[in-house]
C-alpha cells in the first residue's frame, strides 16, 4: 500500500519489530491513520488535531491512539507509544517548545510502557 510508512527503532541494526502506520486521510486541521502491530497485528487509530497560533509560528497538536480492540485496556501502554514514538522518531520531541501534556489517568500504563518494542 503506497501509503504504508515502515518505523523501525532508533540506533538498532536488525530491528526486532517494525511498526506500520497507514495514512487514512489528512487536511489542513486534522490527520488520521492505522497503526498494525507486527506480531499480533492488532490495530489502533490514530487521530490528530493541528490548531496554529502565535500568528501562525507555533502549532498545538492534539492526539489520540485507540484500540480497535475491545479488551484492550491492559495494552502495555501501547497508544501511548503508538504517539510518542511517531513524535520522537520525527525529532519534534527536540524542538524549542515541545511539551507532553499527559498523564496514567489518559494513556492506561504510560508509566511502565517500553515504546522501545512497538
Amino acid at each position: 500500500m503506497d501509503n504504508d510508512i515502515w518505523l523501525h527503532g532508533r540506533g538498532t541494526e536488525v530491528p526486532v519489530q517494525g511498526v506500520c502506520l497507514s495514512l487514512q486521510s489528512a487536511s489542513v486541521h486534522f490527520i488520521t491513520a492505522k497503526h498494525t502491530s507486527p506480531v499480533k497485528r492488532y490495530v489502533e487509530d490514530i487521530n490528530f488535531r493541528l490548531v496554529s497560533y502565535h500568528f501562525l509560528t507555533s502549532c498545538h497538536v492534539s492526539a489520540m491512539s485507540i484500540s480497535e480492540t475491545w479488551y484492550a485496556i491492559k495494552d502495555h501502554g501501547t497508544n501511548y507509544c503508538n504517539l510518542y514514538n511517531l513524535i520522537e522518531g520525527s525529532l519534534l520531541t527536540q524542538t524549542r517548545g515541545y511539551k507532553e501534556v499527559t498523564s496514567e489517568f489518559l494513556c492506561t500504563q504510560r508509566s511502565t510502557a517500553n515504546c522501545t518494542i512497538y
